[in-house]
């Protein structure tokens, strides 16, 4: 999170940057324990203030992996993971509110062909998401948002472009 960023965003759009700022709220996790009561927090907010309609976990399974090292410790991390995202997907569900949360992917070396990159989090995080889109960087400064699974929707993509006035399609 970039405070500096939404200022610029704000005044792009002609909005007070303090009152933007003033409508987010941020919190910093520090382990996967954390995160997970991070995300309890969340769902107090939510009682209090009913305004809100986004939150945002960045980096989903980064604390994860660093705490559950090598394949032994797989199936407790999974576990963990699987408790936290179904945590979420309540708290979406009983607040009618979107929860956003970015992954790490990693290179797959074996792949010859298409794009060498997959998801972090297996299964898991794959199938407790409703939607999977992929971000990618595009052509002259463009990004590309690629819809990669959907109960309703084909997959499918778009270009866009993430500037002072905030994103626009291109």
């Amino acid at each position: 999170f970039r405070p500096e960023r939404i200022t610029e965003m704000a005044n792009g759009l002609g909005l007070d940057p303090t009152e933007v700022l003033r409508n987010i709220k941020v919190a910093k996790a520090y382990s996967s324990d954390h995160q997970m009561l991070l995300a309890e927090k969340v769902e107090e907010l939510l009682q209090q203030d009913p305004a809100i309609r986004l939150v945002v976990v960045d980096s989903l399974t980064a604390h994860f992996r660093g705490e559950f090292v090598g394949r032994g410790t797989l199936a407790p991390r999974q576990q963990k993971l699987n408790k936290h995202m179904r945590v979420l997907a309540k708290i979406a569900d009983m607040y009618n509110v979107c929860i956003l949360v970015t992954n790490q992917v990693m290179a797959k070396p074996d792949q010859f062909f298409g794009d060498p990159t997959e998801a972090i989090g297996g299964h898991i995080v794959g199938h407790n998401s409703t939607f999977r889109i992929y971000l990618r960087k595009g052509k002259k400064g463009s990004r590309v948002a690629k819809l990669i699974d959907s109960p309703n929707l084909p997959d499918s993509e778009c270009s866009y472009l993430v500037t002072e006035k905030g994103v626009v399609d291109l």
